[in-house]
């Protein structure tokens, strides 16, 4: 009967974790609330940014505090966020990008369809117009990888390169934070199952 009851409770404890995984790495996702922002629209609010976080700067193009989330074992995708600042003279755009981490790494955006929050890939990349920035963030755009090939550890950091029209190939390194981290803070937290806008 003990050991019942203590199997009962391990697949309890890994279900609760599964649900966590998924709810925390994408606010949003097919939630039924419309959309309060033109698509392509760039936005210029921040969190403060997190200890060791960086700046990746090339031709005019400077990425700040790239970040991702922990994943639960076996998860295949995960999201990155960051923020793109043009300092140039012209608009670039941000194509795609490559990591060992994963198989492919793509530029995604939640998008309202049929009344409903969905996510999907930008359709020829991001713009980022010059003297402008752009906010990748959960419930918004976001970097997306695909065919992960480990778990992300919390306070672990991995490479990636990211893809411009005209800056090229920039490598930065991205920081992994909890589970349900949602901003480019001090590894702020939200309860399991909350969503982000």
């Amino acid at each position: 009967m003990i050991s019942r009851i203590h199997a009962a409770r391990l697949t309890l404890g890994a279900s609760l974790v599964a649900a966590t995984a998924f709810a925390g790495a994408f606010p949003g996702l097919a939630q039924d609330k419309p959309s309060h922002a033109p698509a392509g629209a760039a936005t210029h609010e921040s969190a403060a940014p997190a200890a060791g976080d960086g700046r990746f700067t090339q031709a005019g193009i400077t990425v700040e505090q790239p970040w991702s989330r922990a994943t639960a074992k076996g998860a295949r995708i995960a999201g990155g966020y960051l923020r793109v600042v043009n300092n140039g003279d012209a608009d670039d755009v941000f194509l795609a990008g490559a990591t060992d981490i994963a198989e492919r790494v793509e530029v995604h955006e939640m998008a309202v369809i049929d009344n409903v929050m969905r996510m999907r890939p930008v359709d020829g990349g991001l713009v980022v117009k010059a003297g402008e920035s752009v906010e990748l963030k959960p419930g918004g755009y976001h970097v997306m990888f695909i065919g992960l090939k480990r778990p992300l550890r919390e306070k672990e950091t991995f490479t990636a390169d990211l893809e411009f029209r005209d800056a090229g190939t920039i490598p930065v390194t991205f920081t992994v934070r909890g589970i349900g981290a949602h901003n480019s803070g001090h590894g702020t937290e939200k309860p399991a199952g909350a969503h982000g806008g």
